[in-house]
C-alpha cells in the first residue's frame, strides 16, 4: 500500500493553502517510489515497480541521505518515466526542486498542462534539455527561451511559478530567469522522463521538492515572437498536428549537431505531417534554419 502524503498546512489571513515537502527522507534506498509515494505516478501506458518507474537512491544527496535517481537504459531514452503529481486547476503556484545531473550526461523534463499526460494539445506547457556540454533550452507550444546554462556534478534550483488565474508562467534556474510565456491548461505534473542529448544517456536526481502558493505575481509579459506555424504534440510519435500554415512553408529537420535530416514542403492550410525519423531530440524549423525549436521523437 502507498504511504500517504506528508502535508504540511500554511495559514493565511483569508484561509488555508496545502503546501506538500518531498525530500525522499522517509523511504529506503531501492524503493519504487511510484509504488510508495502517492505524489508520483508513472506516464500512462507504464507499470508501477517496473523499469518506468524510479527508485529512491543514497548515493548523493541535496539534504539527508536519500535523492530520486532518473537514468535511461539508452541513447533514445526512457523507458524510466514518471510524474510528480501537482493536481491544480486554480491559483499562483509555484513549485521548485534541487536537481543533480553528473558530468559526462545530460537531462530532460517538462511540465505537463492536462490531468491524463499526453492527453491533449495542452500537455507539454514546456520541455526543458540539459546537454552534456552545460547548454540547457526550454521550449513550448509559445515558442523557444533564450539558451541558458546548468552546471554539472552540482546541485541547482529550478523553480516554476504557474499562475492558473492569469494564465502565465515563469521558470527560473538557480534564481535566473529562464523564460516568461503564455500557459493554457491546468498544471497537473511534472515529467520526469529519462532522455538525453542523443549523446550521452539521461542521468540526473531529484531532491528537495516543494509546492507552495506562490507569493510572486507575474506581469508584463511580452508577446511570444510570431512563429510561421504551430505544431503539436511534442514529444510525439512521429505524428505532428500543424496549425497557422498560412502560406507554403518550407519545413526544415536537424540533428544536434546542425545536420539537415529532412527538408518538405508544406502547403497552406496543411494540419498533419509525418516525420519518419528514428526516435531522438531534433530542431524542427522553416529554411534557412530560421524559428528553430526542439522536437522530441518516442514511440
Amino acid at each position: 500500500m502507498k504511504k500517504l502524503l506528508l502535508f504540511a498546512a500554511c495559514f493565511a489571513a483569508t484561509g488555508a493553502f496545502a503546501q506538500y515537502e518531498e525530500g525522499f527522507e522517509d523511504y529506503t534506498a531501492g524503493d519504487f517510489i511510484c509504488v510508495e509515494s502517492e505524489l508520483f505516478d508513472v506516464w500512462p501506458g507504464g507499470a508501477e515497480g517496473s523499469e518506468w518507474d524510479s527508485q529512491v537512491n543514497d548515493s548523493i544527496a541535496h539534504e539527508g541521505i536519500n535523492s530520486l535517481k532518473i537514468e535511461a537504459a539508452n541513447l533514445a531514452g526512457g523507458p524510466m518515466d514518471i510524474l510528480l503529481n501537482v493536481g491544480k486547476t486554480e491559483g499562483n503556484w509555484s513549485l521548485d526542486w534541487e536537481m543533480f545531473i553528473p558530468t559526462g550526461y545530460s537531462a530532460y523534463f517538462n511540465v505537463q498542462g492536462t490531468d491524463v499526460a499526453g492527453a491533449g494539445t495542452d500537455s507539454w506547457q514546456c520541455n526543458f534539455f540539459a546537454n552534456t556540454d552545460g547548454s540547457a533550452l526550454a521550449d513550448g507550444p509559445w515558442g523557444m527561451a533564450e539558451p541558458t546554462a546548468v552546471p554539472h556534478s552540482e546541485w541547482f534550483n529550478v523553480r516554476f511559478v504557474v499562475d492558473l488565474d492569469q494564465g502565465l508562467f515563469k521558470m527560473w534556474i538557480d534564481g535566473d530567469e529562464v523564460f516568461q510565456a503564455a500557459y493554457n491548461g491546468n498544471f497537473s505534473s511534472i515529467n520526469f522522463y529519462a532522455l538525453g542529448d542523443n549523446q550521452t544517456l539521461g542521468l540526473y536526481y531529484i531532491d528537495s521538492i516543494t509546492l507552495a502558493e506562490s507569493d510572486v505575481i507575474l506581469v508584463d509579459v511580452d508577446e511570444a515572437q510570431a512563429k510561421p506555424f504551430q505544431f503539436h504534440p511534442n514529444p510525439t510519435n512521429g505524428a505532428l498536428r500543424l496549425s497557422g500554415v498560412q502560406s507554403q512553408t518550407t519545413l526544415v529537420v536537424l540533428d544536434l549537431m546542425g545536420r539537415e535530416v529532412l527538408s518538405e514542403t508544406l502547403d497552406a492550410g496543411q494540419q498533419n505531417f509525418d516525420l519518419e525519423l528514428p526516435d531522438g531530440v531534433y530542431l524542427l524549423g522553416t529554411e534557412k534554419n530560421q524559428n528553430l525549436r526542439k522536437l522530441v521523437i518516442r514511440r
